[in-house]
């Protein structure tokens, strides 16, 4: 029996009733519930327009617009989250993942919108970090009716400031192990993925030039889908797309920007395969080699801290 057919099922199910996992760690929860409060209700606002009553009373007449209704949700996202793209994707039947940076919250939606823009009729899974997938998992259902599969994660800077307790730990090491399978499952069915390097929101790629070089410290993001691809046999059926996102600002707010315009820098994809194969001076030498292709498609005041 796989851990989505049981701990992170009944998870998933709970919070979609409206049970918080946030508020089973106590006080770091609670802070972490309240600053995404805001981004949670513009968020909710969003997916209440393309799931509005009207809509649902017509899909239970008419079961065959949901597929439609992807389209609707692109362009209506789009409004309020606006973006230019520059460079291209080839086209194949290939399954996608594309990689970005995360200096804000725009950054996966934009790439999502971008990618379901050009391949409109594949399936896609969005990794949502724990605080943000509590405020929208109510319309997990119906996302899934039009394509869109969120996930729960948790990553490594949430569960830090949860405590990193063994409680927090099986709930972190419960959702990658789940995402992974959704993922692979996703993929071998050339579909699509958007994820952030780095997972967490940091506005530069590299704390400095040595971290450029060595590839210390950064996280594992990109060796760990490698590693779910692997297991799949789904190496050679994959391209990853690395894909620059600069905000409207280089001093962006964090969170979500709406209604500014940000840009995305599309560069040339790469097949599983061979970034499988990189080496480079890196513990992680596929990490290392997709942030600096990024750092290749980013001004230069998005490269380092210092």
């Amino acid at each position: 029996m796989s851990n989505k057919s049981s701990f992170v099922s009944d998870t998933i199910s709970g919070m979609e009733r409206g049970n918080s996992v946030l508020l089973t760690f106590g006080e770091p929860g609670r802070a972490l519930k309240h600053k995404i409060a805001l981004t949670g209700f513009v968020s909710r606002f969003l997916l209440f327009l393309i799931f509005n009553p009207l809509f649902l009373l017509r899909a239970r007449f008419f079961p065959n617009i949901w597929r439609r209704r992807r389209a609707t949700a692109v362009r209506l996202v789009r409004f309020f989250l606006p973006f230019r793209a520059k460079g291209q994707v080839e086209i194949s039947p290939n399954g996608y993942i594309v990689v970005t940076n995360h200096p804000t919250l725009n950054d996966p939606i934009c790439a999502i919108l971008y990618i379901l823009t050009l391949l409109p009729d594949r399936e896609i899974i969005i990794p949502i970090n724990l605080p943000w997938f509590e405020t929208v998992c109510r319309y997990r259902t119906k996302l899934l009716k039009i394509g869109a599969n969120i996930v729960p994660i948790l990553t490594p800077h949430t569960a830090k400031r949860l405590g990193e307790n063994e409680a927090v730990g099986k709930v972190q090491s419960g959702f990658m192990a789940n995402y992974v399978e959704e993922f692979a499952g996703t993929l071998s069915r050339g579909g699509l993925a958007v994820v952030a390097q780095q997972a967490t929101r940091r506005r530069h790629l590299f704390t400095g030039p040595a971290q450029a070089e060595s590839g210390e410290g950064i996280l594992s993001t990109v060796t760990l889908l490698l590693l779910g691809l692997r297991r799949a046999k789904l190496l050679d059926k994959t391209l990853i797309v690395p894909v620059g996102v600069v905000p409207h600002s280089v001093n962006a707010k964090p969170g979500l920007n709406v209604c500014r315009r940000y840009t995305l820098n599309v560069g040339e994809a790469i097949l599983a395969a061979e970034l499988n194969t990189v080496k480079n001076a890196a513990k992680r030498p596929a990490d290392l080699y997709m942030l600096l292709r990024l750092k290749e498609l980013l001004p230069a005041e998005y490269h380092y801290e210092e």
